[in-house]
């Protein structure tokens, strides 16, 4: 079951990041179909989460989302201050090297000439994740080594405080730069969007027929839209409020298949405790 790039740098950075360029462009050509991680047997394909269905939005639209690139694979996240960056932590499956990852904001687009870059200085992973079962606590934080300056198109997201989305039919919003199909390639239209259904957990253990742990939910797309490969890490919107994060799902936009997303609320004394 489950599961256009820095193109130039401005020249005041070009020569501290050259490095950064090559190895995310390697990267990329190699790897952006690949899986994030060593696929556990009963979940075949565990892929980094997706956008299909979806509609391109501006990034003062959101400006708290960043493009995460470790060493083989994207992944989304938000902003949460001006050092931090909440993501998934199966983000971190291929590789754990600080120095094979960038984070790169305030831009719209992969390759994106406004977006601001920063080098990784640490990253913490949820001590239980995957413990409980595959995918289990999928969250992290990453530390920037230099401050993140706020503007139109540089925000901080704001964590839902209540869990009044948990009803079935609520609306949630997903974003990110990944997959626009199922095997496909990555968004050319840049940042995408979609609208998504909140699925109560029992009916969604019963069309995944599996359990799952207290911090996880799921929405659903109707088979037309949903998260796909390298939206991973992302965050999923309720009432200009990040609720969850894209986790894991079995394919992409597949019918009577809800993908699966970690609960921000579920974590909210971990992240301020990390933060």
């Amino acid at each position: 079951m489950f599961n256009r790039f820095l193109r130039s740098f401005h020249c005041k950075r070009t020569h501290k990041f050259t490095g950064f360029v090559l190895l995310l462009h390697a990267s990329l050509c190699v790897n952006i179909h690949g899986r994030s991680g060593v696929k556990p047997s009963r979940f075949p394909d565990h892929s980094e989460g997706k956008i299909i269905g979806g509609e391109p939005i501006k990034i003062e639209n959101l400006p708290s989302a960043v493009q995460f690139f470790n060493f083989g694979s994207l992944c989304s996240g938000s902003i949460i201050n001006s050092w931090s960056i909440l993501t998934a932590a199966h983000c971190f499956d291929n590789n754990k090297d600080i120095f094979n990852m960038v984070i790169q904001f305030g831009a719209r687009y992969i390759y994106d000439y406004d977006g601001e870059i920063r080098e990784v200085s640490d990253f913490v992973i949820h001590s239980n994740y995957s413990k409980a079962m595959p995918f289990a606590c999928d969250i992290a934080i990453i530390f920037v080594n230099e401050v993140i300056t706020f503007g139109s198109t540089v925000q901080k997201a704001v964590l839902v405080t209540n869990d009044s989305w948990k009803k079935e039919n609520s609306k949630l919003i997903a974003a990110g730069w990944g997959w626009t199909k199922y095997g496909g390639p990555i968004s050319d239209r840049g940042l995408m969007s979609t609208r998504l259904q909140f699925v109560p957990k029992g009916k969604c253990e019963r069309m995944h027929q599996i359990k799952l742990t207290t911090d996880m939910f799921c929405l659903y797309g109707d088979g037309v839209r949903d998260t796909c490969k390298g939206d991973s890490g992302g965050g999923v919107i309720w009432n200009g409020m990040i609720a969850g994060i894209v986790s894991h799902g079995d394919g992409c936009s597949k019918k009577h298949k809800p993908s699966i997303y970690t609960n921000v609320l579920f974590f909210r004394n971990w992240i301020r405790s990390q933060v």
